[in-house]
């Protein structure tokens, strides 16, 4: 994507600064000759465009895209920009085999690297007690222990390395969306199995879930009934935390801490939308060796009350939505119904800023966004799905860069589909989107339909070329092109200047980088409580440029370079003291707890810490 550049100045594709032509280059004289390019950027733009389409080349800026190995209508996608410069770019989904029970307000997750969808409502808005995970190119049925028709889903790790299980709980308790439920059961994905166990501390549905770093699952939202926070812990027991200031439909959990979170919404348990926004600490805070710190008070988020958090009717993941370890991207819109972009870091909400507004309509019509920001965190990438809020017949999604500053914004747009869908999208290993069932305008009438959206080109089939233009270019054609020509004599210059800019703001980021190390392995501080603040208040810079500078020199984020100083001790630890127990290498390594440890150390090495040392003795 092209850089911002003077208003009037815009060139798609590519931008001239005409404010900036050095007088080395003929001063006033070339200035004078930009004056009519700029006039006539519309007839450049066409010349540019059949001479790129001649040779079979997509314009400037447009990032190709995998479409579908098995599509029939797999094409090069086409790109354009619309009137704020954002790229508009066509997308082939890829049809995959189809749910054997039409579905929706269900939960989708990989559990042990499976895809599955477990609960929601079939036909005539019936509840299903079924559940369903992909393997060898097909879908498998499995009976529940209940329905669950927008309960949640929780994937738990457990105290054992590479075990998960997925804690289902609460939902409508009748056909049509009505009432809650106390059901709560366990799904193991190695046996395929779900088991019921104790209840939920109240009726329930569409709450959230998560799992705390401490182990713990705290859960929080209600429909229609008091709403209160709740936890487990690994027991048969479901048990009351603390009451909220606020209940909240289809709330987000977001993690400020190992053992702590808060639960923040748009609106209360009614569906009506909240003036007030509220946000509660989950309650006591446990520290190791020491007596409980009383629960944080709850704190008004005023940001959230200019910017209301999108709302979801259907169950979703606030950890999909994670940047880092404490912080977070959530869709929000504005009183005019535009789409903005809140990052959440521990307790402080501001607003990302972007290259370009949200696109909110294309030549199609409006766009209804219904999805959370799902993050790909290697890619570092944000997405969110929506679809034709007029023929439902068309789907989008909006990718963010946020890793840049701004963020970059790119919207894909399909062909008409038969039938588009607001399910909430899931990230494959891979890093591309799954929407699997849900509906387009009809609760009584899910969908089976699953989608596979390609953003990564590894292992997709090449794509089609774009179709050479017919007919030559001839008379007032020539002059366009030698304006064009002179364009680009002024890009090449500009593309100079940058680099030499860019090569010096590269040193001074190396320097920074290199400051940012010391203070991190000074005196081991790594292995203590060390915030990007921290840091940040050190060098007497912005958290932001910390952040940014860790990202472009190291391609990770601060709480992901901290997990890789602290993995490296605790290997170090293993193997020059064999004697010592686990435990402690995991609390002199500076970890919090044993979920972290083993997710911090897979995140790094590749292997459980018992793979790692087998190999390591070999």
């Amino acid at each position: 994507m092209p850089a911002r550049c003077p208003k009037g100045s815009y060139l798609r594709g590519f931008a001239i600064p005409v404010r900036k032509i050095p007088e080395s280059f003929g001063g006033s004289g070339i200035f004078a000759y930009l004056c009519p390019v700029n006039c006539m950027i519309s007839k450049i733009r066409t010349a540019m465009l059949l001479s790129l389409l001649a040779v079979g080349a997509a314009p400037v800026g447009t990032r190709r895209v995998a479409s579908a190995p098995t599509s029939a209508h797999a094409s090069a996608p086409v790109s354009a920009r619309n009137a704020q410069g954002c790229p508009i770019v066509r997308i082939v989904p890829e049809r995959l085999p189809d749910l054997t029970t039409p579905r929706s307000g269900h939960s989708i997750f990989y559990a042990n690297g499976e895809l599955t969808v477990a609960g929601g409502h079939t036909t005539n808005f019936v509840p299903t007690q079924t559940a369903e995970y992909f393997a060898d190119g097909k879908w498998h049925q499995m009976p529940m222990a209940y329905c669950h028709d927008n309960g949640f889903a929780v994937v738990r790790h457990t105290s054992q390395p590479d075990k998960e299980e997925v804690i289902i709980g609460g939902g409508h308790a009748e056909p049509l969306g009505i009432g809650q439920t106390f059901m709560v059961e366990c799904y193991r994905p190695e046996t395929h199995t779900f088991e019921g166990f104790g209840c939920l501390d109240r009726k329930r549905t569409m709450a959230n879930a998560t799992q705390l770093a401490d182990g713990r699952v705290i859960i929080a939202g209600n429909h229609y009934a008091d709403d209160a926070i709740a936890c487990y812990n690994g027991s048969s027991q479901i048990l009351h935390v603390r009451d909220v200031a606020q209940g909240y439909n289809s709330p987000w959990i977001l993690h400020t801490a190992h053992d702590d979170a808060i639960v923040v919404g748009s609106r209360n348990t009614r569906q009506q939308p909240l003036d007030t926004i509220w946000a509660t600490p989950v309650g006591t805070r446990r520290v190791a060796s020491a007596p409980p710190m009383p629960a944080r008070k709850p704190f008004r988020v005023t940001l959230l009350e200019q910017y209301r958090l999108l709302y979801l009717d259907r169950p979703f993941s606030s950890d999909d939505s994670a940047i880092d370890q404490y912080s977070y991207l959530l869709p929000a819109t504005d009183r005019n119904g535009q789409l903005v972009i809140v990052m959440a870091n521990d307790t402080t909400f501001s607003l990302l800023p972007t290259v370009c507004p949200i696109p909110m309509q294309t030549q199609w019509g409006a766009i209804e966004y219904n999805s959370p920001v799902v993050v790909d965190r290697k890619a570092r990438f944000g997405y969110v799905t929506g679809f034709d809020s007029t023929a439902y017949n068309r789907q989008y999604v909006l990718r963010i860069d946020y890793a840049r500053h701004p963020a970059g914004i790119t919207l894909f747009y399909t062909d008409t589909l038969e039938h588009c869908t607001n399910a909430i999208p899931v990230l494959t290993p891979d890093g591309d989107l799954i929407l699997a069932g849900g509906i387009a305008n009809n609760n009584y009438k899910p969908l089976e339909a699953v989608w596979l959206y390609h953003f990564t080109t590894e292992g997709a089939s090449p794509l089609a070329p774009i179709q050479k233009a017919r007919g030559t270019v001839e008379g007032e054609e020539l002059c366009l092109l030698v304006a064009v020509a002179v364009a680009i004599a002024v890009l090449a210059y500009i593309y100079i200047v940058r680099r030499k800019k860019r090569s010096s703001r590269q040193v001074s980021d190396d320097e920074l980088m290199e400051r940012i190390l010391q203070l991190i392995e000074q005196d081991n501080r790594y292995l203590k409580s060390l915030r990007l603040s921290n840091i940040a208040s050190e060098l007497g810079v912005s958290v932001a440029t910390i952040a940014e500078c860790i990202s472009n020199n190291r391609g990770c984020t601060f709480a992901q370079l901290l997990a890789e100083y602290r993995v490296r001790h605790a290997q170090e630890l293993i193997i020059g003291n064999p004697e010592l127990k686990l435990a402690a290498v995991i609390t002199q390594s500076g970890f919090t707890s044993e979920s972290t440890f083993f997710r911090s150390f897979k995140a790094v090495t590749g292997k459980s810490p018992k793979e790692w040392l087998a190999e390591h003795r070999k």
